[in-house]
């Protein structure tokens, strides 16, 4: 089967109740996430199920083939415990994943997560909005509250919270089953516009300044060291009207990487 990088499935969920029980936990059952160098710091994580349900366990287990348990948050969670029950798929990690504003989650791959292995990820946001941008292969996904959307996160994913307030939602690991796969294969991945110019855009924009301006040009050309390079097209960008973030310049550079590697190697 092939599958598409996001696509948006049947089920669909009432946000608010699963938020308000999102929003009550206690500061202390919310994790830093462990991928730390994929992320800024403002990550962190609620798990509802894990192996052996130990609250505290954010990583994903896929490579175990059971052990999964409710732990002693989805206790406290009834109106998320009883919406998972329209998810007919078996169920592996349950968590609430929480980026925080100003915060993003650099591009990375999750290789695990291979459809045609069994396993993927479904993403049901509870607090979202125009100021969330989240790419799936260099695509941007937009999803509202409430909705259920298959992700291949096995390809190159990013996200920022450009917002002012937290992004939270709730992620499922399944087993692909004849229900999943057939809601899958029955969904398609249809682009929605956001209000506003995105990071990704802007950085567009600024790029082509870049390249009509041969002293803006040999300006960047003088920073060798990666890091500082990215800080200073953002600095350079904001003051001519730009708004974009460094991950929008790492995922360019990363993407440019990959089709010179196509190029040349593949």
């Amino acid at each position: 089967m092939d599958t598409p990088a996001a696509a948006r499935l049947e089920p669909a969920f009432d946000a608010g109740p699963l938020l308000a029980e999102a929003l009550a936990l206690a500061a202390a059952d919310w994790v830093a996430h462990f991928n730390a160098g994929y992320h800024d710091g403002g990550w962190h994580g609620a798990a509802l199920r894990a192996l052996g349900g130990d609250a505290s366990r954010l990583h994903s287990g896929l490579a175990h083939g059971a052990g999964f348990v409710d732990t002693r948050l989805m206790d406290a969670c009834p109106a998320i415990a009883a919406s998972l029950a329209r998810i007919e798929a078996p169920k592996r990690a349950v968590r609430l994943l929480r980026l925080a504003p100003g915060s993003a989650i650099r591009e990375h791959t999750d290789d695990d997560l291979r459809f045609e292995q069994g396993h993927a990820r479904l993403h049901v946001p509870l607090a979202t909005g125009d100021d969330v941008e989240f790419y799936v292969d260099g695509a941007r996904v937009v999803m509202h509250p409430g909705e259920c959307w298959y992700l291949d996160l096995s390809r190159p994913h990013r996200v920022s919270n450009r917002g002012a307030r937290d992004r939270i939602h709730l992620v499922i690991d399944c087993e692909v089953n004849a229900w999943l796969a057939g809601q899958v294969s029955r969904a398609a991945f249809e682009p929605r516009r956001a209000g506003g110019v995105s990071g990704q855009q802007a950085f567009a924009g600024f790029r082509q300044c870049v390249h009509d301006g041969t002293a803006l040009r040999d300006r960047l050309l003088a920073e060798a060291e990666p890091d500082a390079f990215m800080r200073l097209c953002v600095e350079l960008g904001a003051a001519r009207g730009f708004a974009f973030g460094v991950e929008d310049v790492r995922a360019a550079m990363m993407e440019g990487r990959r089709a010179w590697l196509s190029q040349w190697v593949l």
